[in-house]
């Protein structure tokens, strides 16, 4: 009998075991589903420092990012105008190099324009020259040959009269002398003919020769050197053209890098919440200084405390049932991160964190669909409670006993 006193006390002591054994073991997960120890939040990020300065134009935690994306400006009055004084240097010289060449081939359209003119005039003049030389030749041939005519019939009639006696040998001679001068002019008359008709057959080629037969191109050879020059300087000067539009670009740049140096925005997103400022206004920065922290309020996140078991019972893409505070009907989510206690995210990843996250204790991160009421209000912060409909007490405890 005693024995079985004793195995009823051992029973019952070993169901409060069990049973105090289960509670320490779900309580985790009692505290979750009774407790909203969860809290919306996002992720957080931030904004720095492009350049070295002073902050200016900063928002206000709370505020919300305009049109422009503008969160701060960052102004520096002293900075650094060496690059932009060389690049307007080196523009003015091209512009310098550029108006010098640009005189140099105007004055040379100028030279050949004149001798172009020159040019013209020579070959016209030539032409007429040669025409009128041409005519003058061939009359003067034609009266030549009709005082040949003439001059041989003298010297038959002296022939004849001679031998009659009516006429001296002298004067016979003398008829015969007038017709062989007549026959060399008459030959002279045909040769300077014969050249001027070559010349002038020669003008129609561009070959220019002179009576004396020397080459009279020299005008016109000028004339094809200055074009070559022409042709030369007009190249240069498309380098120099050239030289001076990537000068201006050069300046452009850097002028454009300079204002910047000077003042440049702090973009975030539009329609973001700046959530805490870093850097107060007038503040000096170096280049990638924090100046403030934004959340985008369109990306709605639940930063859930779950137990180490529970997190392990979790997937990614797990439902979850979300009421936030002040709201009667519940929300339809799905997990996104799961962590365990030893690596959870904080403050530097989240802009708010669960008040139930303390050492010991997993986490899970829940996605919900963001309204247009949540975007506007962008209730960061706000308690939550959270049930995770594929996890239940059971679930956990054969997961804690292995079973």
């Amino acid at each position: 009998m005693l024995r079985g006193i004793l195995q009823r006390h051992v029973a019952k002591i070993g169901f409060v075991v069990l049973l105090l054994y289960a509670a320490w073991i779900g309580w985790p997960y009692l505290v979750s589903i009774v407790v909203r120890d969860a809290a919306v939040t996002t992720w957080i990020s931030i904004a720095a420092a492009p350049i070295g300065g002073y902050t200016t134009h900063s928002m206000v935690a709370g505020a919300r990012i305009g049109a422009d994306g503008r969160i701060a400006t960052i102004a520096d009055d002293n900075a650094d105008m060496r690059d932009l004084a060389r690049a307007r240097a080196g523009l003015i010289q091209s512009e310098a190099n550029f108006a010098a060449q640009q005189a140099s081939v105007d004055g040379i359209r100028r030279g050949i324009e004149a001798r172009e003119k020159h040019a013209t005039g020579f070959a016209s003049t030539y032409g007429a020259d040669l025409d009128a030389a041409i005519s003058g030749a061939k009359a003067s041939l034609t009266s030549l040959r009709q005082r040949l005519k003439l001059a041989k019939a003298e010297a038959d009639r002296l022939e004849k009269v001679k031998a009659s006696g009516l006429s001296s040998q002298s004067a016979v001679d003398a008829a015969h002398a007038s017709v062989a001068e007549l026959d060399h002019q008459i030959a002279d008359a045909t040769a300077a003919l014969a050249r001027t008709t070559k010349r002038q057959s020669a003008s129609g080629s561009g070959v220019y020769l002179l009576e004396d037969g020397s080459n009279g191109n020299a005008m016109f050879q000028n004339l094809a050197d200055a074009k070559l020059r022409l042709i030369q300087a007009e190249a240069q000067l498309r380098q120099y053209a050239a030289e001076r539009d990537a000068a201006q670009a050069i300046v452009d740049a850097t002028q454009r890098f300079y204002d910047k140096s000077r003042s440049l925005d702090v973009i975030v997103p539009r329609d973001a919440m700046v959530w805490s400022l870093i850097a107060s206004p007038g503040q000096a920065v170096q280049p990638g200084a924090p100046i403030a922290s934004w959340v985008d309020c369109t990306v709605l996140l639940v930063d859930v405390p779950v137990s180490d078991v529970e997190t392990s019972l979790l997937r990614v893409g797990s439902p979850a049932d979300v009421v936030i505070e002040g709201e009667r009907d519940a929300r339809h989510g799905r997990v996104i991160v799961t962590r365990g206690a030893a690596g959870v995210l904080d403050t530097h990843d989240l802009a708010a964190v669960a008040k139930g996250r303390h050492p010991g204790i997993g986490q899970a991160i829940v996605k919900l669909d963001a309204t247009a009421a949540d975007i506007a209000a962008c209730a960061i912060g706000h308690a939550a409670y959270v049930d995770f409909p594929e996890v239940g007490i059971f679930q956990v405890m054969r997961q804690r006993l292995r079973l």
